[in-house]
């Protein structure tokens, strides 16, 4: 095996893999603090797949998928630009990435309508009329808001993998499972 720094995860279907990997943590985080670090490794995860289909591809395929030649410093802003119908997750993913990386949003367009958080949900959820049942659980839950309308996260994950997914297949880079 080739020797990397990228502990053998070679192609962009191999972070796809990874995007479904960390959703899964995400669903199954029962605490706030792997909850939130899921969500972050899934906006991370899912937003540098770009970065590796640009530089998997070929230089043809480059420049119709960035809309600039190979080694250009704003191939990804125009890859995110040039597929922005194909992958309308990928901005929202960009920008949480961005902010959990440099504190606030450091590059490109800011969405001023966009906010994360977490909180926690009530299972069964509360009626206050009522005593609280012996088996009241409480669920870490993270969220996305637009334009103060409030969505589980998850679901811009899911949607993420399904839209790499789809793009990776239609761009001839997505690659079966193999055994190792």
């Amino acid at each position: 095996m080739t020797k990397t720094k990228t502990f053998g995860l070679r192609t962009p279907t191999d972070l796809h893999r990874k995007l479904v990997h960390d959703i899964e943590r995400l669903a199954t985080a029962s605490y706030s603090a792997p909850l939130s670090y899921a969500a972050y490794d899934c906006a991370v995860t899912a937003t540098h797949i770009a970065d590796w289909v640009v530089h998997t591809v070929g230089s043809a395929q480059h420049l119709r998928l960035t809309g600039k030649k190979s080694g250009h410093n704003e191939a990804m802003k125009g890859f995110g630009q040039t597929n922005a119908t194909r992958l309308p997750a990928l901005e929202f993913c960009r920008q949480i990435a961005n902010a959990v990386k440099h504190v606030k949003v450091t590059r490109g367009p800011i969405m001023d309508n966009m906010s994360t958080g977490r909180s926690v949900k009530f299972d069964p959820p509360l009626d206050f009329a009522k005593p609280i049942p012996p088996d009241q659980k409480m669920l870490p839950h993270a969220y996305i808001t637009v334009d103060d309308k409030s969505y589980p996260v998850i679901n811009l994950f899911r949607d993420m993998a399904v839209q790499w997914q789809q793009f990776l297949l239609e761009e001839g880079l997505f690659e079966e499972e193999q055994d190792e």
